[in-house]
């Protein structure tokens, strides 16, 4: 799926920039590397994230019963902004923020000691119901960038990444013998890194589109879980501002 889309992205943009008439008159036109200081602005998806498990445990009737909890986030919608400079024709650095949201959804397995004899638990299964999960990077990047022609740009980068995430996790009270499951948002922010490339076409002396693929990865400590990994692909398109 993640491939399907950039390819299409791609083609769409090749196909916009065939029709250009700035690539119809490429000699006249300012090229990137004549405009040092770049923004581009995305929207696109990330990807869909590892499904995650989180434990609690709780005491009732002078035992301890326990819950798992399972959470599967789907793919999200992706916000992304990046400033960067070319201090030389093919060398620059930049700085990246992206956010993503996706839905996750839940299922609660939990172990409840019984009232009336001990070691005998009652096994329960609960719909824990559907939470979020949100995402802001910060990536750092050093870029390379190759002229493809005159407006026609095709750039790699990469870098280190911090990457703070907010996780709804369900939390399973006990009321009498009956369980129940309410969300928590738990958060945790962690160190990581990023690779990418970004095709770009400038349409005037300073507006262009573009498309661009990065993955980034992070591993993140909650309260309940640790390890998270955040993070992958992230794929969209967007303007191109050149200064």
């Amino acid at each position: 799926m993640t491939r399907t889309m950039a390819l299409i992205a791609l083609t769409g943009l090749f196909a916009v920039v065939g029709r250009s008439p700035a690539f119809a008159q490429a000699g006249s036109q300012p090229t990137a590397a004549d405009r040092p200081l770049f923004v581009d602005i995305n929207a696109g998806f990330a990807s869909k994230p590892e499904a995650l498990t989180t434990t609690t445990t709780f005491a009732i009737f002078g035992e301890n019963g326990s819950a798992a909890t399972r959470l599967e986030p789907a793919t999200g919608a992706l916000f992304d902004v990046r400033l960067g400079y070319r201090f030389r024709p093919r060398f620059g650095v930049a700085a990246a923020v992206s956010t993503g949201h996706s839905d996750v959804a839940a299922t609660t397995t939990a172990s409840v000691p019984s009232p009336i004899r001990f070691a005998s638990p009652t096994i329960v299964s609960l719909d824990a119901g559907s939470s979020s999960r949100r995402e802001i990077g910060l990536h750092l990047q050093a870029v390379f960038a190759m002229p493809i022609s005159g407006n026609l740009t095709l750039a790699f980068a990469g870098g280190p990444s911090i990457v703070h995430m907010q996780q709804g996790v369900p939390n399973l009270s006990v009321t009498g013998s009956t369980p129940t499951v309410s969300s928590v948002n738990e958060s945790g922010s962690g160190i990581g890194g990023n690779i990418g490339a970004d095709l770009s076409a400038l349409l005037s002396a300073h507006y262009g589109i573009g498309v661009f693929v990065r993955y980034a990865a992070a591993s993140i400590d909650l309260p309940s879980a640790s390890g998270v990994k955040a993070g992958g692909v992230q794929a969209g398109g967007g303007l191109r501002v050149r200064f």
